[in-house]
C-alpha cells in the first residue's frame, strides 16, 4: 500500500497549508541533529556497517537488555516484512482495521490470514502469528499493557507481534524490552522514526528472543540501514531530545480537537487514547471532502478509506496547534453546511 499512507502532501505541492494527515508530531526541532549530521556528512563516502551493531548496542544498554535481542531495522515497515518473511506460510490474525502493511506484508509471504479472532480456535492452524498494533492506527485506542503481557504469557505456543511505533505519544503504559526477557514468543516492534519524528531516516528496532533475532538476521539483506540514519540514531540515543515538548499538554489538545468535532453534526469521532483519531462522516464521501479542503483551505486529512473493514465515510486526523485546529472544525462545519 505503498501510495496509501498519510503525508501525501508531495502530491499536492504549495497547496497544503495545514498537514493533519501524518501521525509524526509536525513541530520537532530538529536543529541540533541537522548540525551534527552536516559535521559527519563525510560518511556517505564509506559502506555503513552491514548491520548496526554499534546502535543496537546502544539500545539494549539503554533498555537494560542483552544486545542479542535487539536488531536495528529500516523503520519498522522492515521490520514488518521480515517477520512475516521469516514465518513464511503461517496463519496470521490481524484485528481490523488497523496499519494495512501487515496483511501486504503477510499476503506476499503467503499466510493464511483471519481478521476476527472469533472462531480461529477451530479454523486455523497453531502455527500462528497474531499482530496488534498499539497504539493502533487508525483508531488511536490502546490495549492495556498487562492484558497484552498476560495474553502472550498464558499462551506461549503461539507467536505476537506487537507494533509500538506510536508509543512515545500516549501517556498509557506501553509494554518494555526488559517486561519480556523471559518471553519467547513476542516480538515488539518500535519506530525511533515515530520517536524522534524523522520519517525520512527510516529508523525501528525489533526486539525479541536471541533465537528469533538471529533467525531474523539470516534473512535479511545486508546495509539495509544507510550511514546516515545510523549516525542520527547514535545521536538522537545519546542526547534523547524531547520532539514533543509537553506530551500531556498536546494530547489535551487532541481531545480538545476531538471533542470539537464531536460537536458537529454529521461527525462520529471514536475515542483515543493518542494524538490521532479516526472520523466518520454522514454525507459526502472521504475521496471528495479530501479533494474539497485542499483546494478551499489548504487542509490535507488522511482519507482512511484504504484501511480494511472501512469505508469512503471514514478519515484520520492528528492534532496540531489550536489555531490550526480550529480551522479545521471551521472547515468541516462549511463542508457539512453545504448538504
Amino acid at each position: 500500500m505503498i501510495f496509501g499512507h498519510g503525508d501525501d502532501a508531495y502530491r499536492y505541492g504549495a497547496q497544503i497549508k495545514m498537514d493533519f494527515s501524518s501521525n509524526i508530531y509536525f513541530g520537532a526541532d530538529l536543529s541540533g541533529l541537522q548540525a551534527h549530521l552536516a559535521s559527519r556528512f563525510g560518511i556517505v563516502g564509506h559502506y555503513p556497517e552491514p548491520e548496526a551493531v554499534g546502535l543496537e548496542r546502544m539500545l539494549a544498554e539503554k533498555f537494560g537488555v542483552p544486545e542479542e535481542t535487539i536488531m536495528v531495522t529500516n523503520g519498522a515497515t522492515e521490520a514488518i516484512y521480515l517477520i512475516a518473511q521469516l514465518y513464511s506460510g503461517w496463519a496470521s490474525i490481524i484485528p481490523q482495521p488497523t496499519f494495512t502493511e501487515y496483511e501486504d506484508a503477510c499476503k506476499i509471504y503467503n499466510h493464511l490470514l483471519s481478521y476476527n479472532t472469533d472462531d480461529e480456535l477451530e479454523i486455523l492452524p497453531e502455527d500462528r502469528l497474531y499482530w496488534l498494533c498499539n497504539p493502533n492506527n487508525p483508531t488511536g485506542n490502546v490495549v492495556n499493557k498487562q492484558l497484552i503481557n498476560h495474553v502472550i504469557r498464558q499462551n506461549p505456543r503461539y507467536l505476537y507481534v506487537v507494533d509500538q511505533s506510536y508509543e512515545d505519544y500516549t501517556l498509557s503504559p506501553m509494554l518494555k524490552p526488559h517486561d519480556l526477557t523471559d518471553c519467547y514468543n513476542v516480538m515488539l516492534v518500535h519506530s525511533l522514526s515515530k520517536k524522534y519524528c524523522i520519517p525520512g531516516l527510516r529508523l525501528g528496532f525489533i526486539f525479541s528472543s536471541p533465537i528469533i533475532i538471529d533467525r531474523l538476521r539470516q534473512i535479511r539483506q545486508p546495509w539495509t540501514v544507510n550511514a546516515v540514519a545510523i549516525e542520527a540514531g547514535k545521536y538522537l540515543l545519546e542526547h534523547d531530545p524531547k520532539m514533543v515538548p509537553d506530551l500531556p499538554d498536546y494530547l489535551a489538545e487532541a481531545q480538545r480537537l476531538r471533542q470539537q468535532l464531536s460537536a458537529i453534526d454529521g461527525l462520529l469521532v471514536m475515542d483515543t487514547a493518542t494524538h490521532f483519531m479516526l472520523v466518520n462522516i454522514d454525507h459526502g464521501d472521504t475521496h471528495d471532502l479530501k479533494k474539497w479542503l485542499i483546494d478551499h483551505y489548504g487542509i490535507l486529512i488522511r482519507d482512511a478509506s484504504n484501511f480494511r473493514s472501512l469505508d469512503n465515510h471514514c478519515f484520520r486526523v492528528t492534532a496540531r496547534t489550536p489555531e490550526e485546529d480550529d480551522r479545521l472544525v471551521e472547515a468541516l462545519n462549511e463542508y457539512l453546511n453545504s448538504y
